[in-house]
């Protein structure tokens, strides 16, 4: 069985490296995907299956993307359903910058690792304001 904070540390290296198949190879084919706050998108920041989280959330992070995490603690087991993981980290990207926020943007990280795969992801970010500057 996957060490679920491994898992955590080498999700965010393929996102590092800019691997789009990569990232979504950690994700179960009907995972959840939710961003708090939600980016102005067609999905109001809940991303379902890996389409959704392709075209919602890994391809319109990708650009500038970087992450740094730590403190990484499995917070719970459930006896099959999987260990909930939770950490900080410190992201960057154009995303963010369009969001209005000034990167690095400081994320809290959760989610529910089922061996080697994620289930559920939720990244908060505080930093970012709950709606988008105008750009009138």
């Amino acid at each position: 069985m996957a060490d679920p904070v491994s898992v955590i540390k080498d999700f965010d290296a393929a996102w590092n490296a800019h691997d789009v198949e990569g990232v979504l190879a950690f994700f179960t084919d009907d995972a959840v995907v939710k961003m708090e706050p939600p980016p102005p998108d067609e999905f109001g920041g809940v991303y379902i299956g890996k389409e959704q989280i392709r075209v919602g959330f890994v391809e319109p992070l990708m650009a500038g993307f970087h992450v740094d995490s730590r403190d990484h603690q499995v917070a719970g087991h459930q006896e099959g359903v999987g260990d909930r993981v939770i950490w900080i980290a410190m992201v960057s990207g154009d995303l963010f910058k369009q969001m209005g926020a000034e990167p690095p943007v400081e994320s809290a990280g959760e989610a529910l690792v089922q061996g080697d795969k994620i289930k559920f992801f939720t990244a908060t970010n505080p930093e970012v304001p709950e709606e988008a500057p105008s750009t009138e």
